[in-house]
């Protein structure tokens, strides 16, 4: 039975804990949609402006576990207001940054203070809810993805195409500002975690189930961001303009809308299911936009399907992530946050290498076979880490 002051749920706080992750992955992705402005104004290329997304992935990927270990006994509220006036200073630090080394730098600072976001976001919506809703307060939660893509990413390559990225940045250093406040007044007061010792990060690591999940997470992320990471010369190359690359990756994001409603529906009942099906709609997308060549429509509707799958991706994987550790709910999204972000950084690399070394035709494919790896790993993983629950009838 719930109470006043635990209630079973807490609607406001999930719905502040969804717009931080609007601001962290706007945060986090919007170097993708400006890489051609970022790269002239900082008089680098556009392989080295794709760093700036590397660089707050690798930040993240490192920082995850030892942060959230360190961080885990401080009360999670204030925690999460520190993290987020963090994401204030990095943002304000690269709209005014004159330099690529400092920019760079601000936003390795960026990934390690999203390092401490990510594993804390999925974690604290557990402890706000009854363990029948964890699946729907983590879709929730990750809505606020569906809403940077749609909305957060769009809107700040429009802008930053329009009046200078730097103007992009500065309005996301406002944004989280003012959600710090938001949180000061919404999230419930939970203690951190004082029960458990740091032997038990090892324990986490162990869980074969935990490894599973942040191992498929990995492989498909590099495929993922090997190819959108440079989205922009992808759709340039099917004959799209400059200026109109933020009203198709409008597109991605409402596609990734329907996406995580259609996770959040499913990842109660049918888990591995609803993953295997997003794997098989992620990996035509790709393939159909590798196929698409200079056809604009061909190529707008494979990447709307992209984002259809992607959209659904976080909250299935988070999932499927604290069921297999779930005593240990923190620790595990560290795991795969980290794993998460090392397919990011890496797959921005290998994409951009392939870009300089083979051509922009060749990175979907790059793409598809790592994503056809992840999902050969999460099809065999029957068992462990994607297992069938007695409603699930898939897979």
């Amino acid at each position: 039975m719930s109470t006043a002051s635990e209630p079973r749920w807490p609607l406001g706080g999930l719905l502040t804990l969804s717009a931080a992750v609007f601001v962290a992955l706007t945060t986090e992705m919007l170097p993708s949609g400006l890489l051609p402005t970022t790269a002239r104004d900082l008089g680098v290329s556009e392989v080295a402006a794709g760093f700036l997304v590397s660089a707050f992935a690798y930040a993240m990927a490192l920082g995850a576990i030892p942060l959230t270990a360190a961080t885990r006994r401080r009360p999670r509220r204030s925690l999460m207001i520190g993290t987020l006036v963090g994401f204030v200073v990095v943002n304000a630090a690269t709209a005014i940054s004159g330099s690529y080394p400092l920019t760079l730098v601000a936003r390795a600072v960026g990934g390690l203070l999203a390092g401490v976001f990510w594993s804390m976001a999925a974690a604290y919506a557990v402890r706000m809810v009854a363990p029948d809703r964890v699946g729907r307060a983590v879709a929730i939660v990750f809505a606020g993805q569906a809403a940077a893509l749609t909305i957060g990413i769009p809107l700040g390559t429009a802008v930053g195409t329009a009046v200078g990225w730097r103007t992009a940045f500065a309005g996301l250093a406002v944004s989280a500002l003012l959600l710090a406040v938001l949180a000061a007044r919404t999230l419930p007061a939970l203690p951190g975690d004082r029960s458990i010792a740091r032997a038990r990060v090892i324990d986490v690591l162990r869980t074969p189930g935990v490894v599973v999940v942040a191992g498929t997470t990995t492989v498909v992320m590099l495929g993922h961001f090997a190819a959108y990471s440079y989205i922009v010369r992808l759709l340039e190359r099917a004959g799209l303009g400059e200026s109109t690359v933020g009203w198709v990756l409008l597109a991605y994001g409402a596609a990734g809308a329907v996406g995580v409603g259609a996770a959040a529906a499913s990842v109660d009942r049918r888990p591995r299911g609803a993953l295997l099906t997003t794997l098989g709609v992620l990996t035509a997308g790709v393939l159909a936009l590798a196929l698409a060549g200079r056809h604009t429509v061909a190529a707008v509707a494979a990447v709307a399907a992209w984002g259809l799958a992607f959209g659904a991706l976080p909250t299935l994987l988070h999932a499927a992530v604290v069921r297999a550790a779930p005593a240990t709910p923190e620790v595990a999204d560290a795991v795969l946050n980290s794993g998460f972000n090392i397919g990011i950084g890496t797959g921005a690399i290998v994409g951009g290498r392939i870009l300089a070394t083979v051509g922009i035709a060749a990175v979907p494919w790059i793409a598809l076979a790592l994503i056809l790896a992840g999902t050969g790993v999460a099809v065999a993983a029957r068992r462990t880490g994607f297992p069938r629950l007695s409603k699930d009838r898939a897979g």
